[in-house]
């Protein structure tokens, strides 16, 4: 039997692969039907945060960090995973690195979140030891905006990111999708910011965008249900000044929650 075969596991539904506050030592990649990522809320309920599908990867971290699993993954079906622990990830990395493309695509984002967390809070220092700049001599270095998470499920979204920073043109959301996981290796995501979403599915896989104008920026909304904006439904576009907004996505309103910030 080879190796690779030995990987493979069949786990029944109903099973936790992964435990909220307990280390993994192995990744997952997800071969044959679903699971379900959860966590405990403050009040010691049970909050769903995504469901995860054929070419997914979970417990990625254990790869790269000794830190506690943040949430539970539990098979909603009888599922096939390829199961590898550290050995088993470098020999296929020396031997055979396209059978390990998803996990490298899902580490780095890893590393671009980790990155974009170390850039937020260089911004937060330099912002409390810099001298107040006058509007009309400043030049523009932050990003144009960016979107918090006022959710559970928004949050997990960001990957634990307090802020998502917008400072590209255009900025697109949509639902994650196996063509844009394929796309690893020197190559953007089609999608700014992918959200695994829940059935019923209420985002589409290129759901809205966000486009620069003068003063503020314009939301374009591409999906068949369309985008909550501050309260209101948007099917085709709407002009959002700087400041403070809130759009939401999914079947049921606020599942997908964001704080967007419009800057100057």
């Amino acid at each position: 039997m080879s190796v690779q075969t030995q990987q493979i596991q069949t786990i029944a539904a109903g099973t936790d692969i992964l435990h909220e506050g307990y280390c993994s030592k192995a990744v997952y990649i997800l071969l044959q039907g679903r699971v379900q990522v959860s966590r405990l809320d403050d009040k010691n309920m049970r909050v769903i945060l995504a469901e995860l599908e054929s070419g997914e990867v979970f417990g990625e971290m254990g790869l790269i960090s000794k830190q506690p699993c943040s949430a539970t993954v539990t098979t909603l079906t009888e599922v096939k995973v390829r199961c590898l622990d550290q050995t088993q990830f470098s020999y296929a990395m020396a031997n055979n690195i396209k059978s390990v493309e998803n996990i490298l695509t899902t580490l780095f984002k890893r590393m671009r979140q980790m990155n974009a967390r170390v850039i937020e809070l260089e911004g937060k220092l330099a912002a409390l030891s810099t001298p107040k700049i006058s509007p009309s001599t400043a030049i523009h270095t932050e990003p144009w905006g960016s979107l918090s998470g006022l959710t559970p499920q928004a949050i997990h979204a960001l990957g634990g990111l307090e802020e998502l920073p917008i400072d590209s043109f255009p900025f697109r959301i949509g639902r994650w999708g196996q063509k844009e996981k394929s796309l690893w290796f020197g190559c953007k995501e089609e999608n700014d910011l992918n959200i695994h979403d829940v059935p019923p599915y209420g985002l589409s896989r290129h759901h809205c965008r966000l486009e620069k104008k003068k003063k503020g920026v314009i939301l374009i909304d591409t999906s068949r249900l369309g985008t909550w904006v501050d309260d209101v439904i948007v099917n085709g576009q709407v002009s959002l000044d700087v400041g403070i907004h809130t759009i939401s996505f999914g079947a049921s309103y606020g599942v997908f929650s964001f704080e967007l910030i419009v800057h100057d």
